[in-house]
């Protein structure tokens, strides 16, 4: 209903998000159509909106791969960490399995089970870090040296705000200004 008020009122900033959240839901929920609870009416995107949201949930979905890819399973240890220098080879790779363990994790992806959403990349980028900083969550045993982390957070944070400031492109959007 946003994307479609956004159209109606000439607000086009409200689209960017308004696609990256129905991007989370499973295609074939949002191809029936949202029916309004309050006046039974069902609500479709245009053709053309439901394409670009497809199109731009593929971008979504290959971005997270490739930071998966690039950022956790090939993950290098930062320059100071505390286990590469050290003699016992399994102790060595220590930070690099924990960062591989975070991508596990991530492709297990059992927030979309829970939640309802098929994905939520800005989420499970966002989960990368929270899964090496939060003391209560169960099922990842490795965590990084505080070196590793550090460089990891500052690659959370500039990997959020590509992904961001690439909405637009992605689901076919024109907007004059963008955060």
């Amino acid at each position: 209903m946003v994307i479609n008020l956004a159209r109606a009122v000439d607000a086009p900033y409200l689209l960017p998000s308004a696609f990256y959240d129905l991007s989370r839901c499973y295609p074939s929920d949002t191809a029936v159509g949202y029916k309004c609870p309050r006046t039974q009416e069902t609500h479709h995107l245009s053709e053309l909106d439901l394409t670009n949201l497809l199109k731009g949930k593929e971008y979504a979905a290959r971005f997270l791969s490739s930071f998966i890819l690039n950022d956790l399973e090939n993950r290098e240890p930062a320059a100071n960490c505390m286990y590469k220098t050290d003699s016992d080879p399994l102790r060595k790779r220590h930070c690099q399995a924990a960062f591989e363990a975070i991508a596990f994790e991530i492709l297990r992806d059992v927030n979309g089970v829970v939640y309802h959403r098929s994905s939520d990349p800005l989420f499970a980028i966002m989960d990368a870090e929270l899964m090496q900083s939060r003391e209560d969550l169960a099922g990842v045993s490795m965590r990084v040296c505080d070196s590793c982390l550090s460089g990891f957070g500052a690659v959370i944070d500039s990997t959020r705000e590509e992904f961001w400031r690439k909405l637009p492109q992605w689901f076919g959007l024109t907007l004059q200004s963008w955060p």
